[in-house]
C-alpha cells in the first residue's frame, strides 16, 4: 500500500522481500510452469517441437521489449503504479493463453504477456536499488535469484502434474492463477520507493538519453552482457530440458520434473551463497568464479557428448554443477551491472532485461535445431554463451578498476 512504512535506506524488510521475491519470479513460472506440456501441446495443435519452442522465443522477445520500457518508464512514474498496472496485463494474458485455439495465438498472446511479465524481475531490481547501498544489495539480489529459481522448482512439479491431470491448458490455466496471487500482492503490500523529486522526465528523449548514457558505459555494459549470456546459457538448457529428459534419455514426464527441479535448487544455492562468497572475496572474483565453474561444466558435457558416451548420472550432476555457477554469476552480475547504474537504477535494470532476454531469445531454439534426439546442440550452446559471458564479465572488471583508479 501506498501507505506502507518505507523500509530502511541501507536494507529491505524480510516481508518485503518475499514479495518482491514472488512477483519477480512471473518471468520464471510463465517459462517454466509450461515446460512439461511441450509434447502435449504439439499433439494438440498438430505442430513440431521448434513450432512449440516459438511460445518460448516470444514471450522472451516481448519480456526483452517490457524490461527495456517498463524499467525506464518507472523512472518518470514511480514503481508501484507501474508495477500494477503490468501486473494487470500479465494476468489477463495468462488466461488468455490458457484458451488459446491455435500456435499463432498461443504465440501472440505469450509475446505480451513477456512485456508485461517482465515488470516482476525489473523493477523488484529497481526497488531494490532504490532502497540498499552497494553491499546489501549484492545479498538482497542473491535472495532475489533464490526466489527466482525457487519458481522453476516448483513450476516444474506442479506443471507436470498439472498437465498429467488436465492437458496443457490446465497448466496454463494454473499459472494465471500464480499470477492473480502476485497482482494482489503488489497492491497490498509494495509501496512507493521513488520519490517524486528523484524522477525523470516521462518523454522519448529523456528515456533514450538514460539508455545511451548506459550503453556508453563499458563497465556497466561487460556485466550486463556477462549476466545476459549466463541466462542465454541457461535458457540453452532450460528450452531443451524436456526433449533431452523425455526423449534422449527415456525419462518420464514426472522423472524429467525431478530433474528440473533438482538443477533449480542448484540454481537457488549458487544464488544464496554469492552474499557470503562476495563478502569474503568480493563481487568481482566471485562473478569471475562462477563464470569458470559455468564454463567447465557445460563445455565437459558437451565433449563427453560429442564422443558419444554422455549418460544420464553425468548428465544430471554436470547440469547442477552447471545450474550452481550460473545461479552465482546472474545474481553477482545483475548487483554489479545495476549498481553501476547510479541515478537511473530503474533504466539500469531495464537494460540489463532487455540484454537478458534477447540472448535468452537467441537461445532457446538452439537446442532443437538439429532435432530433439541430441543433446551436442543443446550443451554447445550452454559452453558458447558462458564463454561469452566469461569476456564480458572480464572487461566490466577491468574497465570499473580502471575508472576507479
Amino acid at each position: 500500500m501506498t501507505s506502507a512504512a518505507a523500509p530502511t535506506a541501507r536494507g529491505i524488510r524480510p516481508g518485503l522481500m518475499v514479495v518482491l521475491g514472488y512477483v519477480a519470479m512471473a518471468g520464471s513460472l510463465s517459462t517454466d510452469l509450461y515446460l512439461p506440456s511441450f509434447p502435449g501441446i504439439m499433439q494438440d495443435l498438430g505442430v513440431g517441437a521448434s513450432a512449440v519452442q516459438l511460445t518460448l522465443t516470444a514471450f522472451l522477445l516481448g519480456a526483452a521489449v517490457g524490461q527495456l520500457l517498463i524499467g525506464s518508464v518507472s523512472d518518470a512514474l514511480g514503481r508501484r503504479r507501474t508495477l500494477i498496472v503490468a501486473l494487470t496485463i500479465f494476468t489477463l494474458c495468462c488466461y488468455l493463453a490458457s484458451m488459446s485455439p491455435t500456435l499463432e495465438a498461443l504465440v501472440a498472446v505469450r509475446a505480451v504477456q513477456g512485456v508485461a511479465g517482465a515488470s516482476g524481475v525489473v523493477l523488484a531490481r529497481a526497488i531494490v536499488s532504490d532502497l540498499a547501498d552497494r553491499a546489501a544489495a549484492v545479498r538482497a539480489f542473491g535472495t532475489l535469484f533464490v526466489f527466482i529459481a525457487l519458481g522453476p522448482a516448483i513450476a516444474s512439479p506442479l506443471g507436470a502434474w498439472l498437465t498429467q491431470w488436465g492437458g496443457w491448458r490446465t497448466a496454463l490455466l494454473g499459472l494465471a492463477i500464480i499470477a492473480t496471487g502476485m497482482l494482489l500482492a503488489a497492491i497490498l503490500r509494495i509501496p512507493e520507493t521513488l520519490p517524486r523529486t528523484s524522477r525523470h522526465p516521462l518523454t522519448i528523449r529523456a528515456l533514450a538519453t538514460n539508455v545511451s548514457r548506459l550503453v556508453r558505459d563499458v563497465g556497466y555494459l561487460g556485466y550486463a552482457i556477462a549476466f545476459a549470456a549466463g541466462y542465454g546459457a541457461l535458457m540453452a538448457y532450460i528450452s531443451s530440458s524436456s526433449f533431452l529428459a523425455q526423449e534422449v534419455f527415456g525419462v518420464s514426464p514426472l522423472g524429467y520434473s525431478l530433474i528440473f527441479s533438482l538443477s533449480s535448487v542448484a540454481i537457488m544455492f549458487g544464488a544464496a551463497a554469492t552474499a557470503r562468497v562476495g563478502d569474503r572475496i568480493g563481487a568481482e572474483r566471485t562473478l569471475r568464479y562462477a563464470q569458470l565453474l559455468v564454463l567447465l561444466a557445460a563445455g565437459s558435457a558437451a565433449a563427453v557428448a560429442v564422443v558419444g558416451v554422455l549418460t544420464l548420472p553425468v548428465y544430471i550432476v554436470l547440469v547442477c554443477i552447471f545450474a550452481v555457477g550460473c545461479g552465482a554469476v546472474m545474481s553477482t552480475a545483475s548487483a554489479l551491472a545495476v549498481g553501476a547504474a547510479v541515478g537511473i537504477a530503474g533504466a539500469g535494470s531495464a537494460v540489463l532485461g532487455f540484454a537478458q532476454f534477447v540472448f535468452g531469445a537467441g537461445a532457446s531454439p538452439l537446442g532443437g535445431i538439429l532435432g530433439t534426439q541430441t543433446p551436442v546442440p543443446a550443451l554447445v550452446a550452454m559452453t558458447g554463451f558462458a564463454a561469452i559471458g566469461l569476456i564480458s564479465g572480464e572487461v566490466g572488471r577491468r574497465r570499473t578498476a580502471a575508472t576507479a583508479a
